[in-house]
């Protein structure tokens, strides 16, 4: 009898007990969102994020194991154990989280933690809407979010049928064929076939290609999603972060040109050099360090600013040059290949989609024109577009290179659409520098091997320090 009182007991005092955390959770909050997350890494992705809600605080994370799906239970045991992302196998999750509620309006702030980094997340819901930005240290947004409760079934979308598109236009449109003839093409192929079928969201599905396509042995190959209708929190709320292309004097003499990307325009990269001219600068120094590369135009825009004489730029090759040939072309041989010497992007896809190749020619510009000292600061972040830019000023003996070696990610690329709004970027064309030297997984030495963060003091101090002779 006494066995019988103290169980009823127990059952009762468990039964009180998940009432009382049942009447603990904040119902408004807690529960599996369909959130969009923007951010220039990703797109903007759809994802599910689930929020534990108590009184004044919460947690909040995606898919608990998803990490085990994707890559398999040994390479997530391993991640799980030697760094401090994926706890629990979720892909993100929101920590340290409070919310309260104000005129109306729930707000909430924590730390938004992932593999595209960390951020102060806040936001706030209304109306059953949840809308939230992901701030920097430095307080730029990063990237937003917006959604409301999940009300569909799982998973989001078809991303079999996503994937079957990937591989249709990969092996239609990558510039050489013999790439989707590589075993390591088809043992991407063969592992996401396999993981496809299991996934939720398209958090999973992009990050599932990221990590089976970085063993890939090419690069500009990318799966993101576009957001074509923005709202008010994104039109609004992200920051304006610094220009392209910024100049500052650092001392008499001499200049600074920090290149964060050649995203800007011909116009924009000329009137810098204008400023440069007016400040008679003997010494410029231009920071590629951490530029993942951009558009022709600002590119070859720069490059002519600063020749001194006209030389070769390299070669484009094309899916028409591979399909009759193994080998980059001969000298003979390029100099039948249309030639393009201005930036123009129009230009140089349209002659990517007719030709086997496209030559690039450097011309010193006529005016701004800069023939001072030229040194030129990299890191392993820097990629695509700076690449040939270095290695060509460094072949022509123009400029000292001070860094690290850089990123070996250079070839052009275009963009194409597939279902349920995913865009695939794709390589259409190699890359070849003039002395026949491929850029892509290879990359460009420095002329100076320095670290990263000590180049420019090295520069200042070493090269322009002890070559300015001090007045008398």
């Amino acid at each position: 009898m006494k066995k019988v009182v103290i169980l009823a007991f127990s059952c009762l005092f468990s039964l009180f007990s998940c009432q009382l955390r049942a009447e603990d959770q904040d119902r408004e909050l807690s529960g599996d969102w369909k959130m969009t997350l923007t951010h220039p890494d990703l797109g903007a992705v759809d994802l599910i994020l689930s929020f534990d809600a108590k009184e004044d605080t919460f947690e909040a994370y995606t898919r608990k194991g998803a990490d085990k799906i994707i890559v398999g239970g040994w390479t997530s045991f391993l991640g799980r154990t030697f760094t401090s992302s994926f706890k629990d196998g979720k892909l993100i999750a929101i920590d340290e989280g409070k919310h309260t509620k104000k005129d109306g309006k729930k707000e909430l702030s924590g730390i938004f933690r992932s593999p595209i980094g960390n951020y102060y997340f806040a936001a706030t819901i209304e109306a059953g809407v949840l809308q939230g930005t992901l701030k920097t240290k430095n307080q730029y947004v990063k990237g937003t979010v917006v959604g409301k409760k999940l009300e569909q079934p799982l998973p989001l979308v078809n991303y079999a049928q996503v994937f079957e598109e990937v591989v249709v236009q990969t092996e239609q449109n990558i510039f050489n064929k013999a790439l989707v003839e590589s075993k390591e093409w088809l043992g991407f192929k063969k592992k996401m076939t396999q993981v496809v079928p299991h996934l939720n969201d398209d958090l999973e599905m992009v990050f599932a290609f990221y990590y089976y396509a970085s063993k890939l042995p090419f690069s500009h190959y990318a799966l993101v999603r576009s957001n074509e209708k923005k709202t008010e929190i994104e039109r609004d709320e992200l920051a304006i972060e610094e220009k392209s292309v910024k100049f500052t004097v650092q001392g008499e003499g001499i200049g600074l040109l920090s290149i964060r990307d050649f995203s800007g325009t011909a116009e924009a990269m000329q009137l810098v050099f204008f400023e440069i001219e007016q400040q008679d600068i003997q010494h410029l120094i231009v920071d590629l360090r951490d530029n993942s590369g951009g558009g022709i135009e600002a590119g070859l825009t720069f490059v002519n600013q600063v020749a001194t004489h006209p030389y070769y730029g390299g070669v484009f090759l094309t899916r028409k040059w591979f399909d009759q040939q193994q080998y980059p072309p001969t000298q003979a041989q390029r100099s039948r290949f249309i030639s393009l010497a201005e930036g123009d992007a129009t230009d140089l896809l349209s002659h990517i989609h007719r030709y086997p190749g496209v030559a690039l020619s450097v011309q010193p510009a006529k005016k701004a024109r800069y023939d001072g000292q030229l040194y030129v600061l990299v890191n392993q972040r820097t990629a695509s577009t700076c690449e040939p830019i270095v290695h060509g000023l460094q072949l022509e003996d123009r400029a000292v290179v001070v860094g690290e070696k850089t990123a070996g990610a250079m070839l052009n690329s275009e963009r194409f659409s597939l279902a349920h709004g995913f865009t695939l970027v794709l390589p259409t064309a190699d890359y070849y520098t003039a002395d026949g030297k491929r850029l892509d997984q290879v990359g460009v030495q420095p002329t100076r091997s320095i670290p990263s963060e000590e180049a420019l003091d090295y520069v200042l101090k070493e090269l322009i320090g002890k070559s300015v002779k001090p007045k008398e």
